[in-house]
């Protein structure tokens, strides 16, 4: 069953947007992503008519969700950090959804154990405790390529549980999925705490991504309104809207930051086009 979402005109929309669940979910910044995606389909509608937004409730994890993409029947647009394989087989807006605020991540812990992370001065240093993330996640690889002690998990509700039991040490998280997933998941973990002193970073942007067989059409209407939000400001607007108090709730201007490469990226990532991106101040 698809839920209806969004701005429909006539008895049949020309293009249909199908979106994942997990990008569309109301909260945090995913209500910016449904901000972000009716305002650039609105910017565009002059040009390309209109348009259908609907949300797939079958929640899926993220190999299943790309071979839905592919098809494009349940599901054909999801907000997500790229990687290779994504933007080799399904069509990317390279437009950072979020500023690349994404490529910041601080860490859950057990907060008994926040002097260890106080401590540290290097990377080195960090390298040398535990890490957790999902197997199916972009970043996985990443980390170990950087030399990074990784403990797979398979969802993010059991990489909490092996937190708890002491399975690995930290558990880093865009800043939106940190705040969220303290507050959700401190009940059955009252240790839980959000690390105070650091946090990495490492280019990762999150791209809309767009599958089926409508998928080049439909990519070039997003990436057409993005850029009118861009140039009229409202991506801006919509960015400070969302973000500007979780960036102060997990003070991010005032830690450390320890900066990794994305060996993973495309040569095609806009990382020289300032406006796409965010940095602290």
């Amino acid at each position: 069953m698809l839920a209806l979402l969004g701005w429909q005109g006539g008895a049949r929309a020309d293009d249909v947007y199908i979106m994942d669940i997990n990008s569309s979910k109301a909260g945090s910044s995913d209500s910016h992503i449904m901000r972000l995606l009716t305002a650039a389909l609105e910017a565009s509608r002059p040009r390309y008519g209109a348009y259908t937004v609907r949300v797939a409730q079958l929640r899926m994890e993220r190999d299943r969700l790309l071979q839905e993409m592919l098809k494009g029947e349940l599901v054909n647009l999801s907000s997500q950090v790229t990687s290779p394989e994504w933007e080799a087989r399904l069509t990317p807006v390279r437009i950072p959804v979020d500023k690349g605020i994404s490529s910041y991540r601080v860490s859950l812990i057990d907060g008994r154990n926040q002097d260890l992370f106080s401590a540290i001065r290097t990377l080195d240093q960090l390298k040398s405790l535990s890490l957790g993330a999902g197997r199916q996640w972009s970043l996985n690889a990443t980390y170990k390529e950087a030399g990074f002690h990784v403990v797979d998990g398979s969802t993010t509700a059991g990489l909490h549980g092996m937190l708890a039991a002491g399975r690995f040490q930290h558990f880093p998280r865009a800043i939106d999925e940190a705040t969220y997933e303290q507050a959700a998941f401190i009940p059955a973990f009252p240790n839980l705490r959000l690390e105070r002193s650091f946090a990495l970073y490492i280019p990762s942007p999150r791209y809309f991504f767009v599958g089926g067989g409508q998928q080049r059409r439909l990519a070039q209407r997003l990436d057409y309104g993005m850029h009118i939000l861009i140039a009229d400001g409202r991506f801006d607007q919509l960015f400070h809207e969302f973000y500007d108090g979780l960036i102060a709730k997990t003070g991010l201007s005032k830690r450390r930051i320890f900066k990794l490469d994305n060996p993973r990226l495309s040569p095609q990532t806009p990382l020289s086009t300032k406006a796409y991106w965010y940095e602290p101040r």
